[in-house]
């Protein structure tokens, strides 16, 4: 593709007021269009009263008996931090206290704030960490609280916003990899430093452990503390998304290099040994060790030691994600896409694999672990079964239900299917399809994800349920390549083969129309962020075959990707645009460069928000503005705030989704005519 000048690049400049006035022109436009009469009033009204809905499972953290949740209402919309008894909330009467309102701390800081995480020193639960971020996006402050006296600590820990990483070591020091000034920052954006900081120190008199090159992605530090109390202090010093190093610190405070794969992740230690998640085979010395597996590592003071191999995935399956409490280990995999749970028990000298009660098959998710004892937190759902909170106490293999969420839509009628399509280099993807009816007339909502290795298991889709499923539209999660369904699924679409994950969403919205479930002016794709790079670039390469396109804070531009926000450091998923044998790749599938005066494209949605600081909100105005430029049906959602997770109020993503389901239902739905 020859080389040509970008007529919208000033949208890369954000503070520019010409592109502030154009985004919120256009954003009124789509509310105009979309949010301005009755129907999105009363269905943004519905959908957040559902979201409030006191029924709803409060997901907590819990310390010491004593159970932590935030809490968004009408009467506080940016939330507050509450707590109750662990023996109440059992009871299924929480004798809630509010600990403290995060709309207190905009006076404070000064700035629009939004509660980003609070972290509890686990010897001392009542200190915490509080991350809050700036209009919702990934630079936060971090204020050290006192929840006893319910108030920000005296001189304690306070760092000024930036996209830091700041985490516990113990009870009076913490990691800081800071990122709150240019001269810290990797040309990602993200810190190169770590310092080890002791309470009642000023940064500048702080510990200067390591830092990494300004091309690598970043650094972060952290402690892990096994069931009994032992510490370990580690580094990742990460080169790319999926390419680092990992140190650990001894008690002088050098550091020493651990002799792994630079592929893997560390994602646990416990019994004095590292939990380590392969991503290729790893040989060492005698012993070889398969892609996708699970293996404790000794370790001794930066030395590795004797590993043992716990989980090895078959082809269909996948490492989720990994607990450890006092005694065992937890892993939490996938299996055809379906959640199952194994455990194994230190005996002193060996890892034992346990024997668990059985739980549904859907969706699994290890939502909490109290530190120092042998209980998990499970939550359980699929695509028309509501959320069920368990409690499995591994110690005595007994499993509790807590709590059942009520249901949200009528699901009497509605089917469930996993279905497979075959691809175009012969891969076989699949997909589950939710639906009363699965006709040509049918209107089809196709979720897609596919990157970073992240699975898109069967959830229960709440609002999506209750204003889609129950009027008879049909819903598909497709599961393509780059996700992490598979062990092998996520490399099959990196770099040069990211076409592959477009390739397979393609696939599956053919697949619906020659089985006669639905036909293209029904179906909509929608993903977002690497979900809206491969939605746009199933738009852009077959718009004849999609009737509509729900495209959220997405990447558009692969040839430039690089040079916004955060974007440098995703050169392990998709390649570098600077590399001469990966550019002709990236132009191939880049969405905003290959949309063509004269091509026919059905109707696109397009969101962002302009405090997006992790995808670049240039990504969606200059697809938005191209599109436009050919006379195409396309909107833009871009509010001010919301980050790029939709971290606001209830009342912020009740209105974008309501947006959404009006912008389907006059484009795909029966009522249009279409």
């Amino acid at each position: 593709m020859p080389e040509q000048h970008d007529p919208f690049s000033r949208f890369h400049n954000l503070s520019d007021p010409a592109t502030q006035d154009f985004a919120r022109a256009a954003h009124a436009e789509t509310l105009a269009r979309f949010a301005g009469d009755d129907a999105f009033r009363a269905l943004r009204d519905d959908i957040a009263q559902a979201m409030r809905d006191e029924r709803q499972i409060p997901f907590c953290q819990e310390h010491r008996a004593r159970m932590y949740h935030f809490h968004q209402s009408a009467e506080f919309p940016k939330g507050v931090y509450r707590v109750c008894s662990a023996a109440s909330y059992r009871a299924s009467l929480p004798d809630w206290e509010v600990l403290f309102s995060v709309a207190d701390f905009d006076e404070i800081l000064g700035d629009d704030v939004y509660l980003d995480g609070v972290s509890h020193y686990v010897g001392q639960p009542l200190r915490v960490l509080l991350s809050l971020s700036v209009a919702g996006g990934d630079a936060a402050y971090t204020l050290e609280f006192d929840l006893a006296g319910r108030r920000i600590v005296e001189n304690g820990f306070q760092f000024p916003a930036g996209k830091n990483h700041i985490s516990w070591r113990d009870e009076n020091s913490v990691w800081v990899c800071p990122a709150w000034d240019d001269r810290q920052l990797t040309e990602s954006g993200y810190p190169r430093q770590v310092w080890l900081l002791e309470r009642g120190q000023a940064f500048s008199d702080g510990l200067p452990v390591l830092q990494v090159a300004e091309n690598w992605m970043m650094a972060n530090a952290w402690r892990y503390l096994d069931g009994l109390g032992s510490p370990v202090d580690l580094i990742e010093a990460a080169e790319g998304f999926f390419t680092k190093d990992y140190y650990q610190v001894l008690p002088d405070n050098s550091t020493a290099k651990l002799n792994l794969p630079r592929d893997c992740d560390i994602v646990g230690y416990t019994a004095g040994q590292l939990l380590v998640q392969l991503r290729e085979p790893w040989q060492r010395a005698k012993q070889s060790y398969p892609a996708g597996a699970l293996v404790a590592v000794k370790l001794n003071k930066g030395v590795l030691g004797e590993a043992v191999l716990l989980f090895e995935p078959a082809d269909t399956q996948a490492v989720d994600s990994v607990e450890t409490t006092k005694r065992f280990i937890a892993v939490s995999l996938l299996d055809n896409v379906k959640g199952r749970l194994k455990a194994w028990k230190w005996t002193g000298k060996t890892w034992e694999e346990q024997s668990l009660p059985e739980l549904p098959e859907g969706a699994l998710e290890i939502t909490d672990q109290p530190w120092g004892g042998d209980v998990l937190y499970l939550a359980a759902d699929d695509f028309t079964t509501p959320l069920t909170l368990f409690a499995l106490d591994l110690h005595v293999n007994e499993l509790s239900v807590l709590r059942r969420q009520p249901e949200q839509f009528v699901s009497d009628g509605i089917k469930v299917q996993q279905l497979w399509a075959e691809s175009a280099d012969g891969t076989r993807i699949p997909y589950f399809h939710v639906g009363k009816t699965a006709a040509p007339d049918t209107p089809t909502l196709v979720y897609a994800y596919g990157g970073f290795g992240e699975p898109e298991p069967p959830h229960y889709p709440e609002s999506i349920g209750r204003h889609w499923l129950e009027q008879g539209n049909a819903f598909v999660v497709a599961n393509v390549r780059g996700g992490g369904e598979f062990k092998h699924w996520h490399a099959a679409a990196q770099g040069r083969h990211k076409h592959r994950s477009a390739d397979d969403l393609l696939t599956v919205v053919r697949d619906l129309a020659a089985r006669g479930m639905s036909s293209p002016e029904r179906i909509a794709v929608q993903g977002g962020s690497n979900g809206g790079l491969v939605a746009a670039a199933a738009f852009v390469r077959e718009p004849q075959s999609i009737g509509a396109l729900v495209c959220e804070v997405p990447l558009t531009d692969m040839l430039a990707y690089t040079e916004l926000s955060a974007g440098a450091s995703w050169t392990d998923e998709y390649g570098d645009p600077a590399d001469p044998e990966i550019r002709p790749h990236l132009a191939a599938l880049s969405p905003y460069h290959n949309l063509s005066d004269g091509l026919s494209y059905p109707p696109a949605l397009i969101t962002t928000s302009l405090s997006d600081d992790r995808v670049h909100p240039a990504h969606a105005l200059k697809f938005y503005a191209k599109l436009r430029g050919f006379g195409a049906p396309a909107w833009l959602y871009v509010p001010d705030s919301g980050g790029h997770t939709g971290n606001g109020t209830q009342e912020d993503t009740a209105a974008e989704l309501a947006c959404v389901l009006c912008f389907l239902n006059q484009t795909i739905g029966r009522k249009n005519g279409g």
